[in-house]
């Protein structure tokens, strides 16, 4: 009974069932701000210094973090129902009138309104911000909510930027770079919460470039897409405690990406694992590996995503271990690989003493 008296009276807060406290409704929070929470702050800032700045959703107000920005600017906030595709649309013309125009949407909602993406936002190049929620996998929610396919969806896109925030200071940066850009950007992020605060991670974006987050001198780069930076960075210390130096790379951006830099990040490396949240088949992991093909083809690379499956309900944390994206999965696949490198090293080296004998 006093369970259903806190849905009944608080349906949006109870839309999920997450930890609360049975005897007042008191929902349990993370000390630490979520990616959510990090993307509602900045644009409530942006809201407050820039009067053109509108928020969109489809009946995901609180879910998206858009209710502050509700509650401060109400004239300037549209909730359109269950549509997503008159979402996008109605954004576009407002971008095409001179507004700039932030549409908060769950990953898995974008795919609802690709058309309308591509051929009234894309097309025209017009100045909307995608701001996409529930990216990767998400927790608790079934295999309807798992955020795995925009990546696929959007990065053959024309005129379309791609990025996706590691932290809260990368959030900021990049809402700044979305909302001065001409043409429409995607910022992906995860239902997780934000746990680095890293000095790397507010180095100013350089489009289609990313940044060193651990760099020591290992002959590994563990190229890291997004909120895995985390993980990835785990692993590199379950590696450095097994006496194998692995180096960390945050990309920041899927399109564009850099494919010159991105060479010259990785001269010197013997191999390269890279992890993204988001399906493994036809990812960034997929589109890196066809780069590196020509501008690094002696290196030895591998990636890790989800698999070309639809994952059952699960925690986060199991879901990420499942797929071998937690930190000791991501460990055990760059140990792997290094292996596989000195295996080739060692008979390269076989060989060339063989020719030379």
């Amino acid at each position: 009974m006093l369970f259903r008296s806190h849905a009944e009276d608080n349906p949006t807060a109870f839309h999920g069932v997450p930890q609360f406290c049975v005897e007042d409704g008191k929902i349990e929070k993370s000390a630490e701000p979520s990616f959510t929470e990090s993307f509602s702050r900045k644009l409530l800032s942006l809201g407050g210094r820039d009067p053109r700045v509108v928020a969109i959703t489809a009946a995901m107000a609180k879910g998206t973090g858009l209710s502050p920005f509700q509650e401060s600017f109400p004239d300037r906030f549209f909730d359109v129902g269950i549509m997503e595709q008159h979402a996008v649309t109605f954004a576009a013309g407002l971008a095409a009138a001179g507004m700039r125009p932030v549409v908060a949407l769950y990953s898995t909602f974008i795919q609802r309104a690709v058309d309308q993406v591509v051929h009234d936002v894309a097309l025209p190049n017009l100045g909307v911000v995608f701001a996409l929620d529930r990216a990767g996998l998400v927790g608790d929610d079934g295999e309807t909510h798992q955020g795995l396919y925009d990546m696929q969806l959007f990065r053959s896109v024309p005129n379309m930027t791609i990025m996706a925030p590691a932290s809260g200071a990368e959030m900021d940066l990049m809402m700044d770079h979305a909302a001065e850009r001409a043409g429409p950007c995607v910022l992906r992020f995860p239902k997780d919460t934000c746990r680095l605060d890293l000095p790397e991670l507010s180095l100013p974006l350089e489009p289609g470039r990313g940044v060193f987050a651990r760099r020591e001198g290992g002959a590994v780069l563990i190229l890291s897409l997004g909120g895995l930076l985390h993980q990835a960075l785990e692993a590199a210390d379950i590696l450095s405690r097994r006496g194998m130096a692995a180096d960390v790379y945050n990309l920041r951006f899927v399109k564009p990406l850099d494919a010159g830099n991105l060479a010259e990040v990785l001269s010197g490396y013997e191999a390269a694992y890279l992890v993204e949240d988001g399906a493994r088949s036809g990812g960034v992991g997929e589109m890196v590996g066809s780069l590196l093909r020509e501008c690094a083809p002696g290196l030895l690379y591998d990636h890790g995503g989800a698999p070309d499956a639809f994952l059952p309900q699960g925690s986060r944390e199991e879901l990420l271990a499942d797929c071998g994206l937690d930190a000791a999965g991501i460990a055990e696949a760059v140990r792997e690989l290094s292996g596989r490198a000195a295996a080739e090293r060692a008979a390269g080296h076989a060989y060339h003493l063989k020719r030379v004998m």
